[in-house]
């Protein structure tokens, strides 16, 4: 026989209980979904489901290195044993006589009872199941790993059952639509709220502390409500007349960018994507955002356009008013082409920063020039209003990288290198244009090569 202390719930055909069980309970008795599958062929299908990768490679990881490890209920169907719900009478205990006329307690609490010979299968949290599973197997690589106590910690499971007279054949049919609906219609947080509530992810602490502490992202108003330079909705995309700078989704991928240098990429960062689930220590982060605000602090000393109006920065009608520094495509570009030359000079404080970033000043970010015109931003096919490209735009913004880092001399080119480089340029403009209109640009991108220092 099996007891479970437990709560009754239901919600439309289902009563379910909630019960607990401790990580050595469930993953000894719990099993997966792709079980209840007679048909072969099905039963591989459902497997291929569950991602081996996955679980080792990020939930084992989080289990075993994260302190502060929680886990939402896993869904669970259990098959036979006979189950029967004994319902707590409130009046019965001494100590919770007071809320005896209390109606929502009526028949909320009790013991859930098997005869124990139950089966149980997930329906929800299979990769969880996965990954206590592999830290309670002894013949598991990460067995060893598992933290002190691990298998006494107790997890929250949601139980169905059949209801009263219903037929096996019934309840797996049931089953198997609550197993479909569970997974088709569960949605991942986006990423504007991954960054707004994550307290893992150092790159995200750090956006956030950005727009709270720095000069240049903080409101000048107390108790604001929204950065005036950083869009906070869904969304990285920026329209022509919005009062910001930038999205909270690109700001978060600059940063990324800036700190994420070419020795920490080949060391501690190598596998980013794990680095990000665990938080530094706190001391860690204040250095990385010390580093960080440098970075921006050097950035906006040479780039004073950075603090002009954003919505007169993004006409595309009018020259001299359209910066790719307003837009996530010139922002995020601007955020590699500063790495890569912070990692190409020796960067140690403010000072170095400057002396690093400097060459940022030297190109030019306007779109009505050379790399950007008629490469990024071109006319359009019926009304000749200009716009940021959308067919070809990924291997029009890399050839405008190409350029960049040519200009900035991250990337010295041959003469054949050279030769290679304009042609691929001149074969990507829109519209085609007269030969001298195209010899005068390439003159400007050539004229726009920074000295050597």
């Amino acid at each position: 026989m099996n007891l479970y202390p437990a709560i009754q719930a239901s919600m439309g055909s289902w009563t379910y209980y909630v019960i607990r069980m401790t990580m050595r309970d469930a993953a000894k008795d719990v099993q997966f979904a792709h079980k209840v599958w007679d048909n072969h062929t099905l039963d591989e299908a459902i497997q291929r489901v569950l991602e081996k990768g996955r679980v080792q490679k990020e939930i084992v990881q989080y289990l075993t290195r994260q302190e502060h490890r929680f886990f939402s209920a896993i869904v669970v169907a259990a098959l036979e044993g006979d189950p029967h719900w004994i319902p707590l009478e409130i009046s019965d205990v001494p100590s919770m006589q007071i809320f005896a006329g209390y109606g929502p307690l009526g028949d909320t609490f009790g013991v859930l009872r098997f005869d124990g010979r139950q089966k149980y299968y997930a329906l929800d949290g299979q990769h969880r199941l996965a990954a206590i599973k592999t830290l309670m197997d002894p013949n598991s690589e990460a067995w060893r790993q598992k933290p002190a106590g691990f298998g006494d910690e107790k997890i929250a499971v949601i139980v169905v059952v059949p209801s009263e007279g219903e037929s096996e054949a019934n309840f797996l049919k049931r089953y198997r639509r609550l197993f479909g609906n569970l997974n088709r219609y569960a949605k991942p947080t986006d990423a504007v709220t991954n960054i707004i509530m994550d307290e893992d992810d150092l790159f995200a602490i750090l956006t956030r502390r950005l727009i709270t502490d720095h000069g240049f992202f903080k409101s000048p108003v107390e108790d604001q409500q929204e950065s005036p330079r950083v869009k906070t909705k869904k969304g990285k995309n920026l329209r022509a007349g919005d009062s910001f700078f930038t999205s909270l989704e690109t700001l978060y991928a600059m940063n990324r960018t800036l700190l994420a240098s070419r020795l920490r990429k080949n060391g501690e960062w190598s596998n980013l994507k794990m680095f990000v689930r665990f938080r530094p220590q706190d001391d860690e982060i204040d250095s990385y955002y010390e580093e960080l605000a440098g970075y921006w602090d050097a950035l906006i000393e040479l780039l004073p356009d950075l603090r002009e109006d954003p919505p007169g920065m993004r006409l595309h009608e009018t020259e001299g008013s359209d910066s790719a520094l307003f837009w996530p495509i010139g922002q995020e570009l601007l955020a590699e082409l500063a790495r890569d030359l912070l990692d190409d000079g020796a960067s140690q404080g403010i000072e170095s920063f400057r002396e690093s970033l400097r060459p940022v000043a030297s190109i030019s970010w306007q779109l009505h020039t050379p790399p950007w015109r008629n490469l990024v931003l071109v006319p359009g096919l019926r009304d000749d209003a200009w716009r940021i490209r959308s067919e070809d735009r990924k291997p029009s913004i890399n050839l405008a990288k190409e350029v960049l880092w040519f200009q900035t001399r991250l990337a010295p080119l041959s003469e054949e290198g050279l030769q290679d480089l304009q042609s691929r340029w001149r074969n990507l403009l829109l519209p085609a244009l007269e030969e001298e209109d195209v010899d005068a640009l390439w003159g400007d991108i050539m004229n726009g090569v920074v000295p050597e220092w």
